[in-house]
């Protein structure tokens, strides 16, 4: 696997938070940060347990990392001697 795919796997993953799933409804409340528990066959759990947040969080947390690690690179530019 190149770290492209891996990049992208990762942020389909994370973006299950955020709708890419399969009500295409978003988990995430951006306005109290809290995370619901999951997906019923139908609706969101509205249950919003700590677990959840927990979750969502350090996935943000990975993918923020990679957006900045990736930026760093496309900024690289070596210098020749």
């Amino acid at each position: 696997m190149t770290d492209a795919e891996w990049k992208a796997g990762a942020a389909r993953a994370f973006d299950w938070f955020l709708g890419g799933n399969d009500l295409s409804l978003s988990l995430v409340d951006p306005e109290t940060g809290s995370c619901r528990d999951g997906l019923h066959p139908d609706r969101l759990n509205e249950n919003r347990g700590g677990e959840s947040v927990v979750s969502y969080l350090l996935g943000l947390s990975e993918i923020r990392q990679i957006a900045r690690l990736s930026e760093g690179r496309a900024k690289f530019v070596p210098r020749l001697a």
